[in-house]
């Protein structure tokens, strides 16, 4: 589980990396206030107030998701990763395939005592069958 999470967390600071720094244009680091992040996505002027800012950030979003992860690709990262899940629990659960063993002494007297008894209740029927007058 710490192996798991340790790589979880080296593999989202290093997405926050990767994708933070290809948000910023070199306009950004010279040190102007020439625009926000999310204008660096589609090149428009950051806007002023706080819901058409609130828009044009989702929509650089959606953007950037798109482009990056295209509709048939998610589809496979889908399929990846509940491969990925159904994987790590076998892994670490290794007793969900294979149950414990620990009563199977009692499990083979029961069945033999299961079987004993079947034996005797045939061997009796079959003595009764026997004799009993014919029609």
């Amino acid at each position: 589980m710490k192996y798991l999470a340790t790589l979880l967390l080296i593999t989202s600071f290093a997405g926050i990396g990767i994708f933070g720094f290809s948000l910023f244009d070199h306009a950004m680091m010279d040190g102007s206030n020439s625009g926000c992040v999310a204008s660096a996505i589609d090149g428009t002027a950051c806007p002023t107030s706080i819901m058409s800012m609130t828009l044009h950030h989702i929509s650089a979003l959606q953007t950037l998701t798109t482009t990056v992860v295209p509709p048939i690709s998610s589809l496979l990262l889908l399929l990846a990763s509940l491969l990925l899940i159904s994987v790590s629990i076998f892994l670490f659960h290794k007793n969900l395939l294979l149950p414990k063993l620990g009563l199977l002494p009692q499990r083979i007297r029961d069945l033999t005592l299961d079987s004993l008894y079947s034996q005797r209740k045939i061997t009796s029927w079959l003595s009764l069958f026997e004799l009993s007058p014919a029609l």
